[in-house]
């Protein structure tokens, strides 16, 4: 094991360092990183070993821990600052509230909700009291969000540039997007599947929250 880490760099180290603790924070198994990558789970374990991992993995692994990619990468000093001041983060049984059936380019062409919310929960850590669970059907956004697994919106949350985010706009049209960068009376977003970036109009625009996680199906239960 020694001889292993002097062959790898301080890069490498700090980032299975990170990955390591950031598997063991959120509670997320290699399994479902494997699955998100479409890679082998023994691929994923390995890299708590060797800190080998392509850039083009960290945003997944970012949402899916709760990491951010600077995190990870070590480059920040510090955790950054919670969004939802005087909270603490604790585990939450956020309910499922809907389905959406996901369309070309992301878009939702259903989007249904259950009364009552009475679709089961999702038992994760969240420092939204208003957080709630969505069951994505369809696979646009393969890789990153498999059909089947849920996503986790917190409408409460700020959302921040290469992340995921909740779109609704003023039309009706619903969709989930990475967000890429503000403009003065605009946002630029792109498919999370990285097929397509486009411009939103602020003015066309009515809501936009934040994806706290990307959670696989055997996270959920029944109430």
């Amino acid at each position: 094991m020694l001889k292993n880490k002097a062959t790898m760099t301080p890069e490498q180290q700090a980032l299975a360092a990170n990955f390591t603790r950031a598997l063991a924070e959120s509670g997320i198994a290699p399994k479902a990183i494997a699955e998100a990558r479409d890679i082998t789970e023994q691929a994923v374990s390995n890299w708590k070993r060797t800190g080998k991992i392509a850039r083009e993995h960290l945003p997944t692994i970012a949402q899916l821990t709760g990491w951010s990619v600077e995190r990870l990468l070590g480059t920040v000093r510090e955790d950054p600052p919670p969004e939802f001041a005087g909270m603490a983060k604790i585990a939450r049984r956020v309910p499922v509230v809907g389905t959406a059936k996901m369309g070309d380019n992301g878009y939702f062409e259903d989007f249904s909700w259950v009364p009552g919310a009475g679709d089961g929960h999702i038992e994760i850590q969240t420092q939204d009291p208003n957080a709630y669970c969505l069951r994505v059907r369809g696979m646009s956004m393969h890789p990153a969000i498999r059909d089947g697994w849920y996503v986790l919106i917190e409408p409460n949350g700020q959302p921040r540039e290469g992340e995921y985010v909740l779109l609704k706009l003023r039309n009706g049209k619903k969709m989930v997007k990475e967000l890429l960068f503000r403009r003065p009376g605009s946002i630029q977003v792109m498919s999370v599947n990285g097929e397509e970036r486009f411009t939103v109009e602020l003015e066309d625009l009515e809501d936009m929250q934040p994806v706290g996680a990307v959670v696989s199906p055997s996270k959920w239960s029944p109430d």
